[in-house]
C-alpha cells in the first residue's frame, strides 16, 4: 500500500496536478485538472438528485488518496447563486436555522472511476467523524 501511495504521489508531483499535504497522505487536485473534475462530478450526482437542480461546489476541503476522496463544500447553482432549497427534499429543513447548506461526500475508487460511499447535505454537526469506522476510510482524511 505504501509503495502504491508513494508511486501515485510521485506521478502527481511530476504531472503538477496536485498539492500534497505535509504528511503526503492525501493531495488536493488543482482546479481544472481531470482528477478534480472526476471527483467533483462523482460527488455532484447524488447531490443534484436530492436537490433536483444542477450544482457546482464551492469547495472548502477536497482530499484525495489513491483509494478515497473526501469533499466538504457548499453546493451552489452554476451561476454562483445559492441553491433554492424550497424545490428540494430539504425544503422544510432549510426553513430551520440549523440547516447549514454544506455537503460532505465520501467516495471510493472503483477501478478508474469514483463511486459514492456516503454523503450528507445540510448537516448541523460534523457528520464524517464516524466514517472511518463505518466505511473504512482513513480518519485523517477529514479536516
Amino acid at each position: 500500500m505504501l509503495v502504491r501511495s508513494m508511486a501515485a504521489l510521485a506521478l502527481l508531483a511530476l504531472a503538477g496536478t496536485a498539492e500534497v499535504d505535509a504528511g503526503e497522505r492525501y493531495w488536493t487536485p488543482k482546479a481544472g485538472s481531470a482528477e478534480r473534475k472526476a471527483v467533483l462530478d462523482a460527488a455532484r450526482l447524488p447531490v443534484e438528485k436530492d436537490l433536483g437542480q444542477s450544482v457546482v461546489f464551492e469547495v472548502r476541503t477536497l482530499r484525495v488518496t489513491p483509494d478515497w476522496a473526501f469533499l466538504n463544500g457548499v453546493p451552489v447553482r452554476s451561476d454562483g447563486k445559492p441553491i433554492d432549497y424550497s424545490k428540494s427534499i430539504y425544503a422544510q429543513d432549510a426553513e430551520e436555522d440549523s440547516f447549514s447548506g454544506e455537503a460532505a461526500v465520501l467516495l471510493a475508487r472503483d477501478g478508474r472511476a469514483w463511486r459514492l460511499v456516503t454523503y450528507s447535505i445540510g448537516f448541523g454537526d460534523v457528520v464524517w467523524d464516524s466514517w472511518d469506522e463505518e466505511f473504512g476510510a482513513p480518519e485523517w482524511l477529514w479536516p
